[in-house]
């Protein structure tokens, strides 16, 4: 009777270690969730700002279109001021729409992230494997240093932003 009683005593104290884990394991899922989506809510808060700024920006272009004269009837001085401000406008605008894609990457999944990842080097795998059939040794370590290039380039995205490799 007593072995019975142990017996079921450590049974029970397993059962409630595990659904303990187990219910650790959830909070922690729900907890990543969270951040996944106040992440997502900031960097679509950023495309918004961004894109106001953007369309601020080619307004302000148009606009300053709209008073020039001809560049042949411009000053050697007005013609570079002009140049000056469209390139300072253009350099903006470059810096506004990578910080866009900054922002959408962070908008998709890591599934979404690790297919486009796969699709992009898919092709080459298959390239790289018939280069191995046919015996171009020299084309398929070039080709498999491509592979590797993009999977760097994968790897340290998804390190950036913060996604652990499960």
């Amino acid at each position: 009777m007593k072995k019975q009683i142990v017996l079921a005593l450590a049974v029970a104290t397993v059962l409630v270690v595990t659904l303990v884990a187990i219910a650790q394991q959830d909070q922690a899922g729900r907890q990543r969730f969270q951040q996944r989506r106040e992440a997502q809510m900031k960097a679509a808060d950023a495309i918004a700002q961004d894109a106001a700024k953007l369309k601020a920006t080619m307004e302000e272009a148009a606009k300053a279109m709209q008073g020039r004269q001809n560049l042949q009837d411009m000053s050697e001085e007005e013609r570079t001021k002009m140049r000056e401000e469209f390139t300072k406008r253009r350099e903006e605008q470059t810096k506004i729409l990578a910080d866009i894609e900054q922002q959408l990457l962070i908008l998709k999944s890591p599934r979404q992230l690790k297919a486009d990842m796969e699709e992009a080097t898919s092709e080459l795998s298959a390239v790289r494997d018939l280069a191995k059939e046919e015996k171009a040794d020299k084309t398929a370590q070039r080709i498999q240093a491509l592979i590797d290039k993009q999977q760097a380039k994968y790897d340290q995205l998804m390190q950036k932003l913060g996604y652990t490799q499960q």
